[in-house]
């Protein structure tokens, strides 16, 4: 991640479902909007929110069965033809995620203190299986990968109401909102 290469670019980022202005009628023109941590940094960082909860929510979609991995990949490599290498982009996008990951990791102290039901808890434990999945199916980073499914699975143990599964669409629709809507958390994170 701190050597990009030619996957260096330009970022607002946090390229989050709830940072993209739509308007309600005509056209699709959609704007990127939040830009306080705008910066270089690889290109894959942004693919990060189409594979793992960010901040908002408890689940995504499935963005290899909805089109959306292709129709990224595909626009990414317009601009960056490295992008059509499975190897570098899978190690590349694995990467990303895990790191998001870990960074969200650091959550742990505060959610532990929090009571059962809390809905962050269920968001730590579907980021970490989220990215290990992507790492997982990319053949990326294994002994990562490894480490992370054995936390959230210790923290599944840990939080048993936490212990949930993830894969029912009936209980966790792709981009589940973590808190219903005007119910942001005010708490730190």
């Amino acid at each position: 991640m701190h050597d990009p290469g030619p996957f260096l670019v330009l970022s607002n980022g946090d390229a989050e479902a709830n940072n993209i202005l739509l308007h309600a009628s005509g056209p699709a023109d959609a704007r990127l909007i939040d830009f306080e941590s705008a910066g270089y940094t690889h290109a894959l960082t942004d693919a990060v929110c189409l594979y793992v909860p960010g901040p908002a929510w408890l689940a995504v979609g499935d963005p290899v069965t909805t089109g959306l991995a292709d129709q990224y990949r595909s626009a990414l490599a317009l601009g960056i033809p490295e992008a059509q290498d499975d190897r570098r982009y899978g190690s590349g996008l694995a990467a990303a995620c895990m790191s998001w990951a870990l960074i969200r990791l650091h959550r742990f102290p505060p959610l532990d203190t929090r009571p059962p039901g809390d809905p962050s808890r269920l968001q730590l434990i579907a980021t970490l299986e989220a990215a290990a999945h992507t790492a997982r199916t990319r053949n990326a980073l294994p002994h990562l990968t490894g480490w992370l499914r054995r936390i959230a699975a210790l923290l599944r143990r840990r939080w048993p109401d936490a212990d949930q599964d993830f894969s029912d669409p009936a209980a966790f629709p792709p981009y589940l909102a973590r808190h219903p809507m005007g119910q942001a958390d005010r708490r730190p994170r």
